[in-house]
This record gives structure tokens, sequence and C-alpha cells, in this order.
């Protein structure tokens, strides 16, 4: 069902991520859809963040797909979804 897959070993929630620098929003990963939350890729930072260890994210060709995947997904692996890429994205902890 989904066409890409990453994982990640652990990503960032930044709750004020208007305070980063323009070189931090490089690592910059998804904006969730849900809540708006910021997830991002590690880098140094003074700024609070949340580490998320071992989070996956799928992409999916159509929102249609991403949402049929949300009816299987187990409540507790489910972080965000995104729709604002060209393809729907989705990160998931594993």
């Amino acid at each position: 069902m989904n066409i890409k897959s990453e994982f990640f070993k652990e990503v960032y929630y930044i709750d004020q991520p208007k305070h980063l620098s323009g070189k931090q929003w490089n690592n910059f990963l998804l904006c969730g859809a849900v809540n708006w939350n910021y997830y991002f890729l590690p880098f140094k930072t003074k700024q609070e963040y949340e580490a998320i260890k071992n989070v996956e994210l799928l992409e999916f060709e159509s929102e249609e797909l991403i949402f049929e995947y949300l009816k299987i997904l187990p409540d507790i692996s489910f972080l965000n979804y995104s729709l604002e890429f060209e393809k729907p994205c989705l990160l998931k902890l594993v």
C-alpha cells in the first residue's frame, strides 16, 4: 500500500520552531496535520525539544491510501500525518 518507507532512530518534536535558525530548518521532516506539531531530524539546538525514538516515515500515492492505512494502524503507533507534500506522509512509532 505505501510506496516509500524510511526509518529514523530518533526525531525531534519542537514546540516553538519559529525560534530556529535557517540552517536548523534544513532538518525539517514534517508538520503534522492533526495538531501542527513540527518534527525534525536531530541537530544541535538550545531549544527545548522532545526526542522520539524509532520512528518510521511512510509516503503514500494518495490521500485515500493514507486514510485507508490509518484505519488499520494501532492508535499507539500513530504520531501524525501531513497532506502538504507532493505525496501524503505519515509518521508512526515502530
